[in-house]
């Protein structure tokens, strides 16, 4: 006659490894130590979501939209929580005005997604485009592509050998203001069609000297896109509530504009930099900028006591011209005088200070930072730069010695205007994985203060953690219950706590390796005796083992009583302990002896199937348990660990 017992202790924590190089997509590098932390917000190209990533790559919130939905490339995280997104409808085939950056709707929701105001303007006169700014009193900052016919386009002096049929679009900044009946109104409006300067046609109004206005636009200055009517292609937005200024990037100017809002010189263009061939001074040796991207007050992530405070940044798309084969980022310090609200020009030049960047950053290896189109550039707290290659969904987080502690690849692959996650391994090519801006929000931010964040999946398929990512791993195992029929077969129940999603489960003999069929189960039967381990391992790569002990013991012979078939749980203990009966038991005494013979512990006349023993006061070691009944009785070990 047999007893048998089981019990539970953890063998070890088995990590799932997985190195930088092993990685293509999703976290590639990460060095906890040297990142400035935080979350990352990315509103990827060719589908509807936005997501918030932790710095493993985790899911920690995402805002969707409807399928039939695209960014209109960018989402801005408010401090009391709210979001200002943008969107546009997938098809664009029949709109009236379309090209790469082409938006349709600005709209204020909740944290939990639900919309609170919105504006849109997709029309043939007008269409929202590329980039917003909100504004601290809750209105918010939007560019707009303005249609302008090709006999407007002749009257403002354009050349009409520059001309399609198309006319052109200009550009019109607007302050749009929050309405009662939920929809947004235009508050405020700047127009460049207002500051329009030409040497072109004498017989204009605006015909004058370009060197001599340089508060003003040329009307026949600009590279030519392929969308012909877009002329100027503002591709940034930003808003300083100290100096009340409105600054734009202006790619085919290769140019930073900054206009005046909250002054007296409401309007005016207050100071112009990158490319002083745009007002006709300098040549091409002055040119700074090409087709650049992201130009901001670099105040996002940065306290007032930052170097960096109230400098300009910026994404050098294409620092050697169109045949560039390397991107670079800068920053740079405009000349203000606030007292005059004035920007400085250099007298013997005429071009507005400064006359350089005051700080450069270009990678090591020339590939990894590059894309002629998209992108963003932000300087973070600690002093490092967080850098997004938006044509190949690249971002990168550089120290100021230039080392790479953080490396995230955008893991959507567009096929027809539809992205759709990859698995990790997967290679993706340059603009199959579109991503106009990257942006880092501290953990600190207010606007995560009462946010109660829960750790989802990253977003590619078959993720791959990193070790550094594995420190946060809290899956675990315990033994949730012992169980017996009437025939000694053995139920083991296992629990999983802690786990985003569980992939993978395996239950394996010790002694000949033999795999189990329970691929998907957390309860293991049997009726044999050995080492048992059961394996569970999650989505994002956390594995944790438990090891089940199946062990026949107890006093065999023909004088022998009937065996009790009873399970104790867990073993080792601290000293708090679980017995199980297979069947009902009657007037049962439970003994636990020490290794001298002494009785430690007793408790008599149960007949319960199961009972809590407390052995708290029992020190370390070895000790045995006796059961006898009615019904039979047997004697197994325990080990108590304290």
């Amino acid at each position: 006659m047999k007893l048998q017992y089981l019990t539970g202790f953890i063998l070890s924590i088995l990590a799932t490894t997985a190195f930088a190089q092993d990685n293509t997509i999703g976290t590639i590098i990460y060095n906890e130590d040297a990142t400035d932390g935080g979350f990352n917000l990315i509103y990827p190209h060719n589908q509807p979501d936005a997501f918030l990533l932790d710095m493993c790559g985790n899911v920690v919130h995402k805002w969707e939209n409807a399928d039939t939905l695209r960014p209109a490339n960018v989402m801005y995280i408010l401090e009391n929580s709210d979001v200002m997104t943008t969107y546009r409808p997938a098809d664009f085939s029949g709109d009236a005005i379309w090209a790469g950056g082409g938006g349709a709707t600005v709209e204020r929701r909740t944290w939990d997604n639900e919309p609170i105001w919105s504006f849109t303007r997709n029309d043939a006169e007008y269409r929202l485009h590329h980039d917003i700014q909100p504004m601290a009193n809750g209105n918010v900052l939007v560019t707009a592509w303005e249609q302008r016919d090709s006999l407007e386009c002749i009257e403002a002096g354009r050349n009409p050998e520059n001309l399609t049929s198309a006319g052109m679009w200009s550009e019109v900044v607007w302050v749009i203001a929050p309405g009662d009946d939920g929809l947004g109104e235009v508050a405020w409006e700047w127009a460049v069609w207002d500051h329009l300067v030409q040497d072109f046609d004498s017989t204009k109004s605006n015909y004058g000297v370009i060197a001599d206005n340089i508060d003003k636009i040329d009307i026949n200055f600009g590279l030519e896109l392929n969308a012909a009517a877009d002329w100027l292609h503002i591709n940034a937005i930003d808003f300083d509530e100290y100096s009340q200024h409105i600054m734009l990037s202006v790619p085919t100017f290769n140019e930073i504009w900054v206009v005046d809002y909250g002054n007296t010189t409401s309007g005016e263009l207050k100071w112009r930099w990158g490319n002083p061939m745009a007002y006709d001074r300098g040549d091409s040796t002055d040119t700074k900028l090409g087709f650049q991207h992201h130009t901001h007050w670099l105040d996002l992530a940065l306290t007032t006591n930052s170097p960096d405070y109230g400098k300009i940044g910026v994404f050098n798309n294409r620092v050697q011209g169109d045949t560039s084969e390397y991107s670079s980022v800068h920053t740079l310090l405009p000349m203000f005088d606030e007292y005059e609200n004035e920007y400085y020009v250099d007298f013997e030049t005429g071009t507005y200070l400064p006359t350089d960047f005051d700080w450069t950053f270009e990678s090591p290896d020339p590939n990894t930072i590059y894309s002629p189109i998209v992108s963003s550039f932000q300087r973070l707290e600690n002093g490092n730069s967080l850098i997004c290659s938006g044509s190949k969904g690249d971002t990168r987080e550089y120290t100021q010695e230039g080392e790479l502690v953080w490396h995230y690849k955008t893991p959507f692959l567009n096929q027809a205007g539809t992205g759709s996650p990859q698995s990790q391994g997967t290679i993706l090519n340059p603009m199959q994985n579109l991503t106009f801006r990257a942006s880092r929000y501290p953990a600190d931010y207010p606007a995560f203060d009462d946010i109660d964040f829960v750790t989802g999946l990253p977003i590619e398929l078959n993720p791959i953690m990193l070790a550094s990512c594995l420190s946060g791993c809290d899956l675990t195992l315990s033994l949730d219950s012992i169980s017996f029929d009437t025939l000694g077969i053995a139920t083991v129940t296992v629990g999983a706590v802690g786990s985003s999603q569980i992939n993978i489960i395996e239950w394996m003999s010790l002694a000949d390796s033999t795999i189990y069929p329970y691929a998907q189960e957390l309860t293991f039967i049997t009726s044999e005796a050995g080492d048992f381990m059961i394996t569970v391992t999650d989505l994002m790569g956390c594995t944790y083992s438990l090891v089940v002990s199946v062990i026949f013991d107890g006093l065999e012979g023909v004088d022998n009583p009937t065996a009790l078939k009873f399970g104790l749980y867990p073993n080792p203990s601290n000293g708090f302990m679980n017995i199980s009966f297979s069947k009902t038991i009657h007037q049962a005494d439970i003994k636990v002896i020490d290794m001298q013979g002494r009785i430690v512990f007793s408790l008599n006349n149960t007949s319960s199937l199961n009972e809590s023993l407390d052995l708290n006061h029992l020190n370390s070691g070895t000790y045995f348990v006796s059961v006898s009944s009615d019904e039979g009785f047997a004697m197994t070990k325990i080990l108590i660990q304290k």
